[in-house]
């Protein structure tokens, strides 16, 4: 391709005041999710001419997405997302580089982290959009958050150590049957999960909920949220169950194509402004909420939060300290992680170990103000807790 066609193609969006189609043609974006709303995010970037798109989803198309999902037909159904999506965007702009990843985005490569220059996350889950503000956060780097439910979507867009990051309020933004999920310490066993979905009127045999164990599935939080990649690594009659259950734990919440379409629109601009570095307008702060039936934008205000654990000036310097009883065990000290940091699946480092749940403090020799590393599923690194021993503060 000539320089001057691809010029050609851009000519309109080139009259935008303060555009710069180099720097446009010269990026790479990573979307993470490439339903309703990052189908019209990817379209727009690829129209737009964005060097690199990275799409990211470990979900496959199914019947009832083609309402709302623009960059599939019916040809497509049963096929990974990111993958359909992929040839849809090289048939729209072939000029532009179009990657496709059918996995969860915690699997990927560190490498294409590091050469993706601003991340957008349009996903329907939050223990990844979690791991992915991490991520954002740890490596310096720009991430535009949106999502939708029926007539309502949000937008926020994370400049690491400018703007609020997700974990800084998310006291008050996160749903309370995800915060309760969240900060349930996950050492159970599987006729808990028996019990759990029994009191939902739901059945299941001692046998599968053992299977589901072994696949990570512990809880009914992670029968909802559980993705395409995950089902295919089960028998197909556990599998089978498995969608069953989801059908009624989890009614389907409504979607509509123009709320995807509307505020899909306004993320691909936020992602624009931040490409250009402030020569079309600056990226926007705290949460933009719209709601299609008043047909009203709100915006909310979000300060970033000095003693967010994830993205505080205070944690990042001096770290998240914590005080405990050298006499407790680390299963103890787990559950105070899960209950205070709202992390449902700690894992503890010290030194050169992996403590055991049974292991007291005492015993393995941790003294006053050493370092313990918590590794989970929703971070991106390992998160330093100072320890304070006897209580003191």
């Amino acid at each position: 391709m000539g320089r001057g066609d691809g010029l050609e193609r851009y000519e309109r969006q080139m009259r935008v005041e303060g555009w710069r189609q180099d720097l446009v043609m010269e990026s790479s974006v990573m979307i993470v999710g490439v339903g309703a709303i990052g189908c019209e995010v990817a379209k727009n970037l690829a129209l737009m001419g964005v060097g690199r798109l990275i799409l990211v989803d470990n979900d496959v198309v199914e019947l009832s997405n083609l309402s709302r999902q623009m960059l599939f037909t019916d040809k497509d159904i049963g096929r990974p997302k990111a993958e359909a999506a992929a040839i849809r965007l090289r048939e729209m702009n072939s000029h532009v580089e179009v990657e496709a990843h059918y996995r969860d985005v915690r699997e990927l490569d560190p490498t294409l982290f590091e050469e993706t220059q601003v991340f957008c996350s349009c996903l329907d889950n939050w223990p990844v959009r979690r791991w992915l503000n991490s991520m954002a956060v740890e490596m310096d780097k720009p991430l535009v958050d949106a999502a939708m439910e029926g007539l309502v979507a949000n937008l926020q867009v994370v400049i690491p150590g400018r703007t609020a990051c997700l974990e800084c309020h998310g006291e008050e933004l996160v749903p309370r049957e995800v915060q309760l999920a969240e900060c349930t310490l996950r050492r159970r066993k599987p006729a808990d999960l028996v019990e759990d979905l029994k009191a939902q009127g739901i059945e299941v045999p001692l046998s599968v909920a053992e299977t589901l164990f072994n696949a990570g599935v512990k809880t009914i939080f992670d029968l909802k949220y559980s993705q395409a990649d995950l089902l295919e690594k089960l028998e197909r009659d556990v599998r089978e169950a498995v969608r069953e259950i989801q059908e009624r734990l989890k009614p389907r919440m409504p979607a509509l194509q123009s709320i995807a379409s509307t505020i899909g629109g306004i993320a691909a601009t936020e992602v624009l402004k931040i490409i250009h570095g402030g020569s079309i307008g600056k990226p926007m702060r705290g949460l933009l909420v719209y709601d299609g039936s008043s047909g009203r934008f709100t915006r909310v205000r979000l300060d970033r939060m000095p003693d967010c654990f994830v993205c505080g000036d205070h944690v990042r310097e001096e770290g998240v300290s914590m005080s405990i009883d050298p006499g407790e065990d680390v299963a103890s000290l787990k559950k105070k992680i899960a209950e205070t940091l709202g992390l449902p699946d700690p894992e503890i480092l010290y030194k050169k170990w992996r403590l055991r749940d049974e292991q007291t403090l005492r015993e393995l020799g941790v003294q006053d103000g050493d370092i313990i590393y918590v590794e989970t599923s929703r971070r991106y690194t390992p998160l330093p807790i100072r320890l304070i021993l006897g209580g003191k503060s």
